[in-house]
């Protein structure tokens, strides 16, 4: 009988190492990542020419299916913000974006859609860029967890369907979980 538990045991171990560590993904939702106090660090490529690494702070108030949240960038030419309005309902993401443009006038807001569910969320819209003129882009985000509790965002920014600029970002929910992807974000 004790062997026999033993076996057991060493069965469920063998089980856990191969499929891995439960995934703090399970039960991902931008709402329940972002409500509260998150950072991120990133950096945009545009044309593959050139790199820009930023930092951003965010305060995000999450209520029912609703989230508020303020993204306050760091570029090395100043901040910008970007406030966001999205309601996750039923895996659809649906809401708003304002940006704030290059003389500080928030402008928009500009409609955001996408999808999410415990792999992630992807969300589109059409807008400005932060510290942007009167030109709007296509910007696609896809926001994924991952096992350490961070989430990474491969963004893709394109006009008339051409690819123009990229941003690889990492979203945590302290300074400290950020720092192990500043270098790679």
């Amino acid at each position: 009988m004790r062997r026999r538990a033993l076996h057991g045991a060493a069965l469920v171990v063998s089980l856990c190492l191969l499929v891995g560590p439960a995934r703090a993904a399970d039960d991902f939702s931008l709402r329940s990542f972002f409500a509260g106090r998150s950072v991120s660090g990133g950096e945009i490529r545009t044309l593959g020419l050139f790199r820009e690494r930023f930092t951003a702070r965010f305060e995000g108030k999450a209520k029912g299916d609703a989230l508020d949240l303020d993204e306050r960038f760091r570029f090395e030419d100043g901040a910008r913000l970007q406030r966001w309005h999205l309601v996750e309902r039923g895996g659809r993401v649906t809401g708003t974006v304002e940006t704030e443009d290059g003389k500080g006038v928030l402008q928009g807001p500009f409609p955001v859609s996408g999808t999410s569910g415990p792999e992630g969320a992807v969300l589109a819209y059409r807008g400005i860029a932060p510290g942007g003129g009167r030109s709007t882009f296509d910007f696609r985000h896809r926001i994924t967890p991952r096992a350490d509790g961070t989430a990474g965002n491969q963004v893709r920014i394109s006009r008339f369907g051409l690819p123009l600029a990229g941003a690889r970002v990492t979203f945590a929910k302290s300074d400290a979980a950020l720092a192990p992807h500043l270098a790679d974000p």
